[in-house]
């Protein structure tokens, strides 16, 4: 019998056999790395958000100079002593279709402040008698605390308003 050379079918099949395995694994990991990556990078975009509307708020919120109506738990109506924050200003959290809305309305206009928050549960006032006023107890504290639906974290603060004390 002579000697062949060249390729049988055996080892034809089992190249493209050990081919395919190789390329199914390789594709897995980078999907998965791909798949991570973007996740990430969501989140990251809506942390950033929620950030800005967390300083955003705390920069109306420190700065009230009186309530305009009773606030409640999810809104509160204020005007500010800040200059460059005029008018009549309302802060609330609404919900629409899927996820929740935080707004910043300024003489009637709504400005959107963030959207995709997916529970709005920690916007609380606490009261104490700061200035020895038997008759009234002032706003020491304000707790804001909101989840952005693909973020996975709780953004909350407390604010400390600078002059909704008077002096007797």
């Amino acid at each position: 019998m002579k000697h062949q050379q060249g390729l049988i079918l055996i080892e034809l099949i089992a190249v493209i056999v050990l081919t395919g395995i190789i390329a199914t694994f390789t594709s897995f990991f980078l999907y998965t790395g791909l798949n991570g990556y973007l996740n990430a990078k969501n989140a990251l975009e809506g942390a950033i958000k929620a950030q800005t509307a967390l300083d955003r708020l705390t920069l109306e919120l420190r700065n009230i100079s009186y309530f305009t109506s009773a606030p409640t738990a999810t809104s509160v109506s204020y005007r500010s002593m800040d200059l460059r924050l005029p008018g009549s200003r309302t802060l609330q959290y609404q919900t629409g279709t899927g996820t929740g809305e935080i707004l910043i309305s300024v003489d009637g206009a709504d400005y959107l402040l963030l959207n995709n928050v997916s529970s709005f549960d920690d916007f609380n006032f606490t009261y104490l008698n700061l200035n020895e006023d038997p008759l009234v107890d002032e706003v020491a504290a304000i707790r804001i605390g909101f989840n952005v639906a693909g973020v996975g974290k709780e953004f909350k603060t407390q604010i400390f308003p600078r002059n909704l004390v008077e002096k007797k």
